[in-house]
């Protein structure tokens, strides 16, 4: 079968990783989408590097790889990888990672989201009416946020304020009111980036 063929069954594909991509002979990790199929499959192959009629640099697949449904690749990483539990959040393994495992997938992102909010409550002992981001704004102002590190330079104070509360905001807000699509590896870096916020909340001190 020609390229042309081949790409005239396919809907879209992207690379979502590669080994080795400065190589002459990559790895490739790509997510494609043919017409024929509501599934998408994931394909891992070893590329070639070469150049195209105007000599630039180009990279061919080879013959070398294989392709399978990206269910069947999810699954994989879910009950293959080990998990890195040594560096999570020990709240966020106890509350998330069942619910990850499971597949639930926003529920978890939820969850790891909600401990911040219920961690940095429980150290302030902020008012009911201070929820979500307003609740961290005002912990973490930099200018007198009752758990602001005031050993910081101010850019620094500003940046982490403005970090916690956007991450806040653009992934525990959108589980909270939206059906999000998500699979286990994006479901995962959110949840790390929960996990880094609370350990910095756990070492944030009370400013009298």
């Amino acid at each position: 079968m020609s390229k042309s063929e081949i790409e005239a069954k396919i809907e879209y594909q992207n690379v979502i990783g590669d080994v080795n991509p400065g190589g002459y002979q990559p790895i490739r990790f790509t997510r494609i989408k043919y017409k024929a199929s509501h599934e998408t499959h994931i394909d891992i192959r070893q590329f070639q590097r070469g150049y195209d009629e105007n000599g630039e640099e180009e990279f061919y697949p080879t013959k070398k790889g294989f392709r399978f449904l990206e269910y069947e690749f999810n699954r994989v990483i879910k009950e293959y990888t080990l998990l890195p539990r040594t560096y999570v959040h020990p709240e966020i393994i106890s509350k998330c990672f069942s619910l990850l495992n499971n597949g639930e997938f926003e529920s978890a992102v939820l969850q790891s989201f909600k401990l911040i909010e219920i961690k940095i409550r429980q150290k302030t002992g902020a008012k009911p009416e201070d929820v979500g981001v307003s609740l961290i704004r005002k912990a973490y102002n930099p200018n007198n946020g009752i758990l602001t590190d005031k050993q910081l330079p101010f850019a620094e104070r500003e940046a982490f304020s403005n970090y916690i509360a956007g991450a806040f905001g653009y992934y525990k807000n959108p589980c909270s009111h939206r059906d999000v699509k998500m699979d286990f590896v994006s479901a995962f870096d959110r949840i790390v980036v929960a996990s880094d916020i609370l350990k910095i909340i756990d070492n944030s001190n009370i400013n009298e």
